[in-house]
């Protein structure tokens, strides 16, 4: 019972620092960490791993007590949205764990796995749902043989691991006086710099001094657009809400508050037809689909889905096939033999693959390898100006033909096409609007269209699960104050934060996870970096510049 016993560890430590008040403003922390996610638990276990090693070795020598704060408005630390609470434990990780985490931290996982396969079996067999149960008859024998890379694992479980992981570390280098930490529950809505030290503004009416501070806040806030329509129905009068329920973040309190928040809304509209609309076809709108259909009481309940996004479909599956042996990337082939060439028409080279292999009966996953190790060579044949170009534009473009998904998520997907319960909308959703009195749809664009068209089946159910904000038009106060002070620039993707080889925005502020996207420096080019194994690298350099 090791994992669950030290379950009771953060909980444990997160009421003994909410207990305790700021230091006051003469105290200056040497660290402090906004937002408490995975971003931030590898940041610090690789910190403290390092920390310890050079210690050991003497390296180093210990002048102080090193003084840590991390701050987090939810409270619960070290999981982030994804792999804590926010997310049901229904909720899995989009591909296989070999691919979801690089090595060794994979074996590191596994092995904690296997560790604890007492309290993992038996928090497993108590989820809730039908597809709860066929995911461990599916995979029981491969687990009790400690056969997991190849297992699309329930989120939480990570999230679990991780948690310890990072309390562990923590604790440690506490008991050995070279690091003393604390948690702290706050709303960050200002950092602003002062001297030789940045100060740290909250709604909680306190504030608190870091030396070095690392921004680790995860993605922003989904898009303004389609948040203030769902909004401006959810504070509309009582009438309306009895008609549409408006789940504008699905991750907001939590997905399993808003799961039974949809169930209640379409037990009480039981004799109309029910239409779930979903705004987006990513991974989120894929596990929401799963999550209500793991339900019975839900999932008899809901007639058909509608699902409103540009590509009109989800992402690709993948399959237990082997890597194609045959396949031939001809254009990007073409490519590469030629002298100069741009961003762009790398991206016109993997679009006409791609397609190419699909006509020829190959997958995206068996050719996904392949055309990946081709970009990455053209990318490096490009001039700087171009790779900046790739960087803060293709690079996010050229991905959107490769996504892909586990076959759990899309098996139940491909069920509901087959019994009519499920319809794509190509296009990009724009608005709800009244069709008659009582009734609700929805207006969009069609691709390649700048007419707007009406879909006229009332909806009773709409779900938000839209792709993030521009930077430069974002809805966080944190984001806007830390843009006007000019302590962060939004780079030319509007997806991240402008950094130099070190991490930095300015000297001792430092970002990491998805806010990282977009930068091109001597040490970095990131187009996209909210993937788990790309975080644990990119952490990793972050912990030997912090040291």
């Amino acid at each position: 019972m090791q994992g669950l016993q030290n379950e009771s560890v953060v909980v444990n430590q997160i009421v003994q620092s909410e207990r305790r008040p700021f230091l006051s403003t003469s105290s200056t922390y040497d660290l402090a960490i906004v937002g408490s996610g995975i971003s931030c638990a590898y940041t610090l276990i690789h910190y403290l791993g390092l920390l310890a090693e050079k210690l050991a070795t003497r390296e180093i020598e210990r002048q102080k007590t090193l003084k840590v704060a991390v701050l987090d408005k939810s409270g619960e630390f070290w999981t982030g949205i994804a792999y804590g609470s926010r997310s049901s434990q229904q909720s899995l990780i989009i591909t296989s764990l070999q691919e979801f985490l690089p090595q060794p931290e994979c074996d590191r996982f596994t092995n904690w796995l296997r560790a604890n396969y007492n309290s993992v079996i038996s928090s497993l067999q108590e989820r809730p749902g039908v597809f709860s149960s066929q995911w461990l008859d599916s995979y029981q024998a491969a687990i009790e043989q400690n056969h997991w890379n190849d297992i699309f694992i329930p989120r939480y479980l990570f999230g679990w691991y991780l948690k310890e992981r990072t309390v562990n570390l923590l604790e440690e280098a506490a008991a050995q006086n070279y690091l003393h930490y604390e948690l702290i529950k706050a709303n960050v809505y200002n950092i602003q710099k002062q001297s030789e030290v940045y100060q740290i503004n909250t709604t909680e009416h306190n504030s608190l001094h870091a030396t070095k501070v690392v921004l680790a806040i995860g993605s922003p806030p989904n898009k303004a657009a389609f948040l203030s329509q769902l909004k401006f129905l959810e504070r509309s009068p009582a009438e309306v809400k009895n008609e549409v329920c408006c789940i504008a973040d699905m991750y907001e309190p939590s997905q399993n508050i808003n799961i039974e928040r949809i169930l209640q809304h379409l037990q009480a509209n039981f004799r109309r037809p029910k239409q779930v609309l979903i705004i987006g076809s990513n991974a989120s709108a894929l596990e929401t689909i799963y999550s209500l259909n793991n339900l019975p009481e839900a999932a008899k309940l809901i007639d058909k889905f509608v699902v409103v996004s540009p590509s009109g479909a989800f992402p690709h599956p993948i399959k237990a096939t082997p890597v194609s042996t045959t396949y031939i990337a001809q254009n990007l082939d073409l490519l590469l033999q030629q002298e100069n060439f741009t961003a762009q028409q790398i991206y016109e080279a993997v679009q006409q693959d791609v397609a190419a292999a699909l006509a020829n009966n190959e997958t995206v996953n068996s050719t996904y390898r392949l055309i990946s190790q081709k970009v990455l060579q053209a990318l490096n044949q490009l001039s700087y100006p171009e790779q900046k170009q790739f960087v803060i534009e293709y690079g996010v473009k050229i991905g959107k033909f490769q996504r892909r998904a586990g076959l759990d998520y899309l098996n139940v997907v491909g069920k509901l096409v087959l019994e009519g319960r499920l319809e794509f909308v190509k296009g990009k959703f724009t608005s709800i609007i009244s069709l008659t009195k009582n009734q609700f749809g929805f207006k969009y664009i069609p691709l390649n269209s700048s007419q707007p068209e009406i879909f006229t089946t009332p909806i009773q159910v709409v779900i938000n699960c839209a792709g993030f904000q521009d930077l430069t038009q974002s809805s966080s106060p944190l984001i806007n104050n830390l843009i006007q002070q000019g302590i962060c620039t939004p780079n030319d993707s509007r997806a991240g934060f402008e950094i130099n080889e070190n991490f930095e925005t300015q000297q001792n502020f430092y970002l990491m996870g998805p806010l990282v996207a977009g930068n091109i420096n001597d040490r970095l080019r990131v187009w996209h970096a909210e993937s788990c194994g790309r975080i644990f690298n990119l952490s990793q350099s972050l912990a030997e510049v912090l040291l």
